[in-house]
């Protein structure tokens, strides 16, 4: 990955003060003019760090409650796919769940990497409470984002499925992947601050997104050894930037191009509220 003097110069073009998207005509264009040419833009200050710590709050209470197995209250609203108890299986299930799901990710049944074991993913957190859908709407800006999202790929998109992703000490990470060829972008929310490697980081191969020769390489290579066509395994990352940011920070990304979480430390912790956005 891109370090120190060069790290700083690729995120440098790619970073735009939320206020300026929202009130500038021609920091909204150099925005979105920006993401079709990287695949990726990060726009600072997008929440407020009361709306960051409201939501934090109230997602630390409801694990306490699951940790504790206070779970009365909460099974009358979620779905709660525990490690030693499943009651839902297959993404599509999830996104299309007519309630919460909290989901506890586990350790692949065949052992291959890449699980994010450990990683607590709820869908819909929108639907938890009145007080979490509200916060979590002023975060997340959907309507200017449709817009700049529009500008940016000549496609109408909506939104499809809102996540809120909680990492602590999650190592099994999967490596370099795109997902899919479809066009499709998420927007991360950043509910604390990530400074560091050992925190977690979203990395990103700026261009990837487009480099179209890279693709059809790496696909072919994957056939061959019998891979996930999606897999960038031969990537090894070499140019990606790490996406440190501060809590309330958002990032957008063309999930077309090359990305991944960075392992954490077992200590560190991450929190990202994520929309995706599909035609």
């Amino acid at each position: 990955m891109l370090r120190g003097e060069a790290l700083a110069h690729a995120v440098a073009g790619i970073c735009f003060p939320f206020t300026a998207i929202a009130q500038s005509r021609r920091s909204f264009l150099a925005a979105a003019w920006a993401l079709r040419r990287h695949g990726i833009i990060c726009l600072r200050g997008a929440g407020s760090s009361q709306d960051m710590t409201s939501i934090r709050n109230e997602i630390h209470d409801l694990l306490e409650n699951i940790r504790s197995n206070n779970l009365s209250n909460l099974q009358n609203i979620a779905y709660l796919n525990l490690p030693d108890h499943r009651v839902l299986k297959g993404y599509s299930n999830f996104r299309d769940a007519d309630r919460p799901v909290i989901n506890y990710r586990v350790k692949r049944p065949d052992g291959r990497t890449g699980s994010d074991a450990g990683m607590i993913d709820i869908f819909h957190p929108e639907r938890l409470s009145f007080n979490l859908g509200k916060t979590i709407q002023n975060c997340l800006h959907e309507n200017l984002i449709q817009k700049l999202l529009l500008a940016s790929s000549l496609n109408q998109l909506k939104v499809k499925c809102r996540n809120l992703y909680i990492n602590q000490g999650v190592q099994d990470t999967r490596s370099y992947h795109c997902d899919g060829r479809s066009l499709k972008f998420k927007s991360f929310v950043y509910l604390r601050d990530v400074n560091e490697l050992a925190d977690g980081p979203y990395c990103y191969v700026k261009g990837s997104h487009r480099h179209h020769r890279l693709w059809s390489l790496n696909a072919s290579f994957n056939q061959k050894n019998q891979l996930d066509p999606y897999e960038f395994g031969q990537l090894q990352g070499a140019e990606a930037i790490s996406l440190f940011a501060k809590a309330g920070d958002m990032v957008i990304s063309s999930q077309k191009g090359a990305h991944r979480g960075h392992p954490q430390q077992p200590e560190a912790k991450r929190e990202v509220l994520v929309n995706m956005y599909q035609r």
